[in-house]
């Protein structure tokens, strides 16, 4: 019998998962939700969405997305995948985590990563698209949202290259982008300052602009125990890596690489002054 559904799963459900998968995101808004409802059935997931002032809301848990290809990525496979993923991709699935410790999320997006925690953290949230912030603050209640750009320095208005659709909207440009606007910049600094408490953990996912960003952070660097960012290869036009950039600084800086992910070029960083 195992061996049956096996074949079963892999000639027929997994092709026409597939399949469904190209159909769903080069369909009409306004239906997408039927294609991803049938694919999360064929998975076996249990997460249904319904469509409504063109966003995409679940029935069964009070959160949103408005981009079709990356919620069915995000969500396809329904929560409890995605928060596996998130762990997995940060490498903080061995992190313990207690009541009240802060978290930094820079690149927010709809708020995903705020899944992955299950004590009352403190969590930080910020995203500098304004059509995507509104998701984020829809999905998060009750905790600190910014809908600013970290950069390395603040109160500065400089292009944001929009591509929501991919969820690769960037500072620094970049191909492909839908629109150009003006946002304002915060600091890491400043950020940390304001909440003024150890920092147990930062994401940092900044499509290229993290070298920048880390160059924002001197003041409170000392302050801040893991910090996990995704170094891929994302900046710019010609879509280097910022792994070299980001862990000489954190290294010249009493920081250590404690983990590492070929995958999405993620590597963690621990404070050495923490034990």
């Amino acid at each position: 019998m195992n061996s049956l559904f096996r074949l079963y799963k892999y000639f027929i459900i997994t092709p026409l998962s597939k399949l469904l998968y190209l159909i769903s995101i080069k369909s009409n808004r306004q239906i997408f939700n039927h294609f991803f409802n049938f694919r999360s059935f064929l998975n076996n997931c249990k997460e249904r969405i319904y469509f409504k002032d063109n966003c995409y809301f679940f029935n069964n848990k009070d959160w949103k997305f408005s981009e079709t290809q990356q919620g069915l990525n995000a969500y396809g496979k329904g929560f409890e995948n995605r928060i596996n993923d998130l762990k997995s991709s940060y490498l903080i699935q061995n992190l313990e985590f207690n009541d009240g410790d802060v978290i930094i999320d820079i690149g927010a997006n709809n708020g995903d990563f705020y899944l992955c925690f299950d004590k009352k953290i403190e969590y930080h949230g910020i995203e500098p698209s304004p059509s995507v912030f509104q998701n984020l603050e829809f999905n998060i209640k009750n905790q600190n949202l910014i809908n600013k750009g970290v950069w390395n320095t603040s109160n500065k208005e400089i292009e944001f290259f929009v591509k929501d659709a991919s969820g690769d909207s960037s500072i620094i440009p970049i191909d492909n982008f839908t629109k150009k606007i003006k946002i304002e910049t915060i600091t890491l600094d400043e950020i940390i300052n304001k909440i003024n408490k150890p920092i147990q953990l930062i994401k940092l996912e900044a499509e290229g602009a993290e070298p920048e960003i880390l160059d924002g952070l001197k003041i409170n660097l000392n302050s801040v125990k893991y910090i996990t960012i995704d170094c891929g290869f994302e900046r710019g036009v010609k879509k280097t890596s910022t792994i070299a950039e980001c862990s000489n600084y954190l290294i010249n800086n009493n920081f250590e690489m404690i983990s590492f992910t070929n995958g999405r070029v993620v590597v963690l960083f621990k404070n050495k002054n923490f034990s």
